[in-house]
């Protein structure tokens, strides 16, 4: 049932903008530094936090793909759409505030 739950939750942070999510992620990240919580809601916020994590760093990496887009074009620049499926396996290997503290 906690796997079904991470999903949900993963679902419904998709939407979610970078800003939003990592106000989010400050919140819980104060939270959990509180000390006030239980295990159980420690370790709810602790898959929150991990969703918002994988979340703001997808995002991060469609911004700097964009931006390499436009640089590389040297002379003139354009902005072009990436392909989603480009940056999918890159996503998982490459995925800056893993040592986050929560």
């Amino acid at each position: 049932m906690a796997k079904k739950k991470t999903e949900e939750q993963a679902q419904v942070t998709e939407d979610v903008g970078f800003e939003k999510a990592l106000g989010r992620l400050e919140i819980i990240v104060g939270e959990m530094e509180g000390g006030t919580l239980s295990l159980e809601d420690m370790m709810k916020r602790f898959e929150e936090g991990q969703a918002l994590v994988k979340l703001c760093s997808s995002k991060l990496n469609q911004v700097e793909r964009r931006i390499e887009i436009l640089v590389k074009d040297g002379a003139t620049i354009t902005a072009e759409p990436f392909a989603e499926s480009q940056g999918a396996s890159e996503e998982t290997t490459d995925e800056p505030g893993n040592g986050l503290p929560f």
